[in-house]
């Protein structure tokens, strides 16, 4: 290990200054990307993503701009408006009252700020040409034509890394600004879909704005009379031009649709319109023939009255966006296709079908395009958008350089804080900018004496972007493989979801790196195993996220540990709360289920402040009769150790959220020690006096500190990599003693 002062720092690193990095050419290789923060459109210049396993990077030519779902979070009155709007989500204020629970008003107001300004990715339709292909993908190559979808995927940027299940080849004869609706075109498509329509019947398609328009498109290609409804007069006109029967105001729908049907009703209403009210809705139901279907594709108001559809006996459907496979994360981002004998029309074959009828000229979107704007004017282009005195149904976004030839390669390296001299501080680069490194690991890094925060990794450069300049980094990459060829970097801390833990903490030692992995070490026991190999042949330190050792409370109470004589009983209880179903964390494949994603912290606690390995452990879970809850997540672990001491590891997703999180109690000699949520400690036989605080303290700044004065060699390092494998062998042995739901 180098001394403090002495720490090797590559001075070539700081020689790679093109425009930014290594360009000598002096052209700008990264890319424009639009974020919105507080309500406000901007143009940021950030690193290129690189292609992830199942997906593709597609260098863009056009995106669209959808004037409903991303108006959610643009607004023309900036900051106040956007908090306003934030401020009344019902669930928004929910999570505000639990956080004023656990960490107090400063955390909750440093947590709220941090939302306000955080950087949201707009987009979700775009159409380019793919760069770079992951491993795994299959379909695609380098060179393809191809539409994106998906929110975070087809973001309004010159370069996205899309998910196979979410590209689709254009056609010949589509061009990529009309390829650039492919998913609006989804939407429409689905919503024609959950009518089945049959040739002949009449359709009304309520509300004419972008949906709209190419629902009447399609309804026509499907055969079916069509009736259009929009209180603005030029998209009215705009439908007859696309092949409506009829198109006509709000007001006089029921008795045009009535003339066009002899009194008998649509045989089927498409509403595409956005309200909040229930008006739109309920007028849908009254317009429907007996038998007739209502489809719901537009964000309205559901508080309907039950008569028209009982007496009618109505099928009332909702339209889910694209198509099957929409918010299946094993279809979007695992590449999980339906078979097409079950489910004939997913969202990917949606997407493809509304090109093929675009080549075909049976859909027209080139009339809906009113403005198309330079990324550099992305501003006016919303504002084109979002000004209610505008007949403006489709802006466009348009990046130019369809040469690919010329294209230079792209960077993935930005620099943030040029003048950032090199010092005896330690030189840390986190990987991963999500909640819990924002929250913990970047700040603390960025205010360690003993730390300098050199870079920021984030496959998002608008994540990895926003954290290096708010902490002070260096730069920001898309790339981890930027940090581990820096000099400048002796510590990397992994802060990667779970699966992500094991090659990247050995790639890191493999390089010279001292790494901090975020917990658990691994998912498995043979994967922390090579890691601790990795470490141990490569002479590094490496530390695990066990940061509950550090608080305060904790040290306090293993302090008193001797003088509470005889084995000991300890309770550990986490009141965890149920994750949404699909959470990447119970994923055994991503997360490796909570228990070994999160439950590791109390095994590893209980061990730490006994002093001890266990030497038996058994485990019991709840056997569900219900898939609302999961077995594996609800379950009691006790471990012996060779003192006699025995410590209860109770997990609980099935508790009310009002409770505390994790519980402590240690007995032992006649004397209690209790710890509630590491916001105060109390005891029963021994002296100490109570002490609660409004805030809790997990130690996070504590451990972090101990790893960096560690490689200082200011310390002994208190979590090892043998620690995380003691975890989470303890973890699935827990599992496996289980008995089966």
């Amino acid at each position: 290990m180098e001394a403090p002062g002495n720490i090797g720092v590559r001075q070539e690193d700081e020689k790679r200054n093109g425009i930014i990095f290594g360009n000598a050419t002096g052209v700008s290789v990264f890319m424009k990307q639009v974020l919105v923060r507080g309500g406000k459109v901007e143009v940021h210049e950030l690193p290129v993503p690189t292609a992830s396993a199942g997906s593709a990077l597609v260098r863009v030519h056009c995106s669209m701009i959808s004037s409903g779902t991303e108006s959610s979070f643009v607004s023309e009155g900036g900051v106040t408006s956007y908090a306003m709007k934030k401020a009344k989500d019902p669930l928004n204020i929910e999570k505000v009252k639990r956080k004023l629970a656990t960490i107090g008003l400063k955390g909750t107001i440093d947590i709220v700020r941090n939302k306000l300004f955080e950087f949201q990715t707009p987009g979700y339709s775009a159409a380019g040409t793919i760069i770079e292909c992951g491993d795994g993908l299959q379909g695609f190559r380098t060179g393809d034509r191809v539409a994106c979808a998906g929110v975070g995927h087809a973001s309004h940027a010159e370069y996205d890394v899309v998910p196979q299940q979410l590209l689709t080849p254009v056609p010949d004869g589509v061009s990529f600004e009309e390829a650039a609706f492919v998913a609006i075109g989804a939407i429409a498509m689905q919503g024609v879909r959950q009518t089945t329509p049959t040739l002949g019947e009449t359709v009304v398609v309520m509300g004419l704005g972008l949906v709209g328009q190419i629902t009447v498109q399609i309804a026509r290609a499907a055969g079916c009379h069509v009736i259009g409804s929009d209180p603005v007069a030029a998209r009215r006109e705009l439908a007859i031009r696309f092949g409506a029967d009829a198109a006509c105001a709000p007001g006089e729908l029921s008795a045009v649709t009535n003339e066009w049907t002899a009194g008998y009703g649509a045989d089927a209403v498409i509403v595409c319109a956005a309200s909040k009210d229930s008006v739109v809705t309920q007028a849908a139901l009254d317009l429907c023939r007996q038998k007739g279907r209502v489809i719901v594709v537009g964000a309205v108001g559901m508080q309907l009255v039950r008569e028209p559809m009982y007496m009618k006996e109505l099928d009332f459907r909702l339209s889910c966006s694209y198509g099957p496979g929409r918010y299946d994360l094993g279809y979007e981002e695992k590449g999980l296709d339906y078979p097409i004998g079950y489910v004939r029309w997913t969202e990917g074959r949606n997407m493809a079908e509304f090109l093929r009828m675009i080549a075909d000229k049976r859909v027209d979107v080139k009339p809906l395009i009113s403005v198309v704007k330079p990324i550099a004017q992305a501003a006016e282009a919303y504002k084109a958008i979002l000004d209610k005195d505008s007949n403006t149904i489709a802006a466009l976004i348009a990046y130019g350089g369809e040469n690919e030839q010329a294209a230079p390669p792209p960077e993935r390296r930005l620099l943030v804080k040029p003048k950032n001299p090199v010092t005896n501080q330690v030189g840390v680069a986190v990987i991963g900018a999500g909640g819990f490194a924002s929250a913990f690991h970047l700040p603390n890094t960025a205010k360690m004496p003993e730390a300098r925060l050199e870079a920021v990794v984030d496959v998002a450069g608008a994540k990895a972007k926003q954290a290096a300049e708010k902490y002070g980094a260096r730069y920001c990459t898309t790339d981890y493989r930027e940090v581990l060829a820096d000099g400048r970097v002796q510590a990397v801390i992994i802060a990667t979801r779970h699966n992500m833990h094991k090659p990247l903490a050995i790639a890191a030692a493999e390089a010279g790196k001292h790494v901090f992995v975020e917990k658990p070490l691994a998912i498995t026991v043979p994967d922390c195993e090579e890691v601790c190999a990795a470490v141990e042949k490569a002479g590094v330190l490496l530390s695990v996220g066990f940061n509950r050792r550090f608080s305060k409370f904790s040290q306090q109470a293993k302090a008193l540990l001797p003088r509470m004589h005889g084995p000991k009983m300890i309770l550990y209880r986490c009141n965890a709360g149920a994750l949404p179903t699909g959470h990447w964390a119970t994923d055994p494949v991503e997360g490796g289920g909570r228990i070994v994603g999160e439950g590791v912290h109390f095994f590893d606690f209980c061990c730490w402040l006994l002093g001890q390995d266990p030497i038996d452990i058994r485990a019991d879970r709840i056997d569900a009769n219900t898939q609302m809850i999961i077995p594996s997540d609800n379950l009691s672990v006790t471990m012996r150790f060779p003192d006699g001491s025995l410590a209860t590891v109770v997990y609980c997703a099935i508790g009310h959220p009002s409770i505390s999180k994790e519980y402590i109690e240690i007995a032992g000699g006649n004397t209690t020690i209790v710890i509630d949520n590491f916001m105060g400690i109390r005891f029963g036989g021994l002296p100490e006096k109570n002490v609660h605080q409004k805030t809790e303290h997990k130690g996070q700044y504590e451990l972090l500190e101990n790893f960096i004065k560690a490689i200082r060699g200011e310390g002994e390092l208190s979590v090892t990599a043998r620690h995380g494998l003691r975890a989470t062998q303890i973890a699935q042995e827990a599992l496996r003693k289980c008995h089966n739901p």
